[in-house]
């Protein structure tokens, strides 16, 4: 009887190890994490978007801003503002801030939708940075 426990203990161990090997062998890479937005301002020009995170090993591809009213995105163009020297710059790993402009042309969003994509060991990952609801 005891010994039936301990098999079954063991297995159960095993096959937890495998089941979390297997994930995060199969999970898609991160190039960031632990994104706070700390201020939405609308200006003018548009919203001045103030946030910070972290950034991992990844190498950034680009970035881009979508206004969305009724659920239906619209392209935006923006102005960084935190002295990065280009709309595409890789920023270095570790903890990061972001301030940009979306230029909104006089137009009023319900959500302004942020999204990246980076380049994970040769993987193009595209994810969502941050969705306002403004």
């Amino acid at each position: 009887m005891k010994s039936n426990i301990l098999w079954g203990l063991l297995f159960g161990l095993v096959f937890t190890a495998m089941l979390q090997a297997t994930l995060w062998v199969l999970s898609e890479p991160d190039p960031y994490k632990d994104v706070v937005v700390h201020n939405v301002e609308k200006v003018d020009k548009g919203y001045i978007v103030t946030a910070s995170f972290v950034k991992t090993e990844c190498t950034f591809k680009r970035l881009e801003v979508f206004g969305l009213n009724t659920g239906i995105p619209i392209y935006l163009k923006w102005e960084a503002l935190d002295g990065s020297p280009s709309t595409d710059y890789d920023r270095s790993v570790g903890s990061q801030y972001l301030v940009i402009l979306a230029i909104t042309a006089d137009e009023e969003y319900e959500v302004l939708e942020i999204r990246t994509r980076h380049d994970c060991n040769g993987v193009a990952v595209d994810k969502v940075f941050a969705t306002i609801q403004t």
